[in-house]
């Protein structure tokens, strides 16, 4: 057989293993699933997945190290043209171009939820920065950089590690501008608030582009109200808070550089009175042994579980801050609780909810199921997308 004739290095899956790609086209295939990759099967280049027979049935990026092996971009037999990157971005573009958001940032694309998986695409005003989380992403970088200086000319392009894939993928390229400079950061509007981000040095890309829905919600119940913003990071639930009204804001996170953030942006925002907002540094759970009586409270707190095998200790924490939190309501409060957790689903995000009001000894309904904003969205064939859950309830 000449070299032309021999077939392409590509992903073979176990016997019967193919049918579960065949059937719900779910776009991860994990590592047990494989039989074995051939000689020459690069992470860097889209690669064909064969069931046993040796039949292609679609194409995907290659992790070998990841319990993720591989993360399907197409589920037809033929390989994706050379531009399918650019269609992609272009598509996911016209979809946030449809939503008519109230901010000038928002997430272009998320990840298998606009059928690019290993990619975020995130755009802070005048700067586009871009979390490559698999090699085959990485290895596009010129292409993407390529196809975003297109659809936004002249804007500054900035490459954010994220240094948990980069361990586990093995990435290689730095943090930094890919066009343009900066001091690595950028001042946004959201619902009339600026806002300052620090996408080099702040969590994730900087921002949480996908509560922006949900700070309208909280904003809108705070005039001449008082809000308890817990694990308040750089603020903008109390900025856009304190814009709609509030009558005080007080905001808690352990990170001194968060707060100092926050402190910047709201001297941006000059009708914002001083005495409205104020910033404490401490440990929520520490803070929440005297923390006084509220009538809006947030808790957005950072995953407590990433994996399953933490899923036990993360509930029992859930528990105690949100009783907690339902405890500290005036009559008639709200509180807005959140779980980023992937491992924690919503039905026992729910329960969980439950059971911390029914331990708080008040009477509580739930009103309003929270979800990420509309520019973070989730495939059908792939539910692990919707990270964020949360829930608006009301103490009697």
């Amino acid at each position: 057989m000449s070299s032309s004739e021999r077939p392409q290095a590509g992903i073979t899956l176990k016997q019967s293993r193919d049918a579960p790609v065949r059937r719900r086209f779910h776009p991860w295939i994990y590592s047990q699933a494989i039989a074995g990759a051939s000689t020459g099967a690069s992470p860097a280049e889209l690669l064909p997945v064969r069931s046993a027979d040796g039949t292609v049935i679609g194409w995907g990026i290659y992790s070998p190290d990841s319990l993720i092996a591989v993360r399907m971009v197409s589920f037809s037999s033929e390989k994706p043209a050379a531009d399918w990157i650019y269609h992609r971005i272009r598509s996911a573009l016209s979809l946030r171009e449809r939503l008519s958001l109230d901010s000038n940032a928002f997430r272009l694309v998320n990840a298998e939820g606009d059928f690019l998986p290993g990619c975020i695409i995130d755009v802070y005003g005048d700067t586009i920065v871009i979390s490559p989380h698999v090699r085959g992403i990485e290895a596009s970088m010129d292409d993407i950089v390529s196809c975003l200086g297109a659809l936004f000319p002249g804007m500054r392009i900035y490459l954010k590690r994220d240094e948990h894939f980069a361990r586990v993928e093995h990435l290689v390229l730095p943090a930094g501008y890919l066009s343009g400079t900066g001091d690595g950061t950028a001042t946004i509007q959201e619902g009339g608030v600026r806002i300052i981000v620090d996408f080099a040095r702040g969590q994730k890309t900087g921002f949480y582009l996908d509560q922006r829905a949900n700070r309208t919600h909280i904003a809108g119940l705070c005039r001449g109200r008082t809000l308890l913003n817990l694990f308040s990071y750089t603020g903008a639930v109390a900025l856009r808070a304190a814009a709609a009204g509030a009558l005080k804001v007080t905001s808690v996170d352990s990170s001194r550089a968060a707060l100092d953030l926050a402190t910047a942006s709201a001297g941006l925002n000059d009708a914002f009175a001083g005495e409205t907002l104020s910033w404490v540094q401490a440990d929520v759970f520490s803070f929440l042994e005297n923390p006084g009586a509220w009538d809006v409270v947030v808790a957005d707190p950072p995953p407590f579980a990433r994996r399953r095998v933490e899923l036990e200790g993360a509930l029992k924490g859930y528990l105690s801050l949100f009783q907690q939190c339902v405890r500290i309501l005036n009559p008639g409060g709200v509180a807005f609780l959140f779980s980023c957790s992937g491992a924690v689903d919503r039905p026992t995000f729910q329960q969980v909810v439950a059971e911390a009001a029914r331990r708080s000894g008040r009477a509580v309904r739930f009103l309003r199921e929270l979800h990420a904003d509309a520019d973070h969205p989730v495939s059908a064939t792939h539910p692990e997308g919707e990270y964020l859950k949360g829930w608006m309830i009301y103490a009697d």
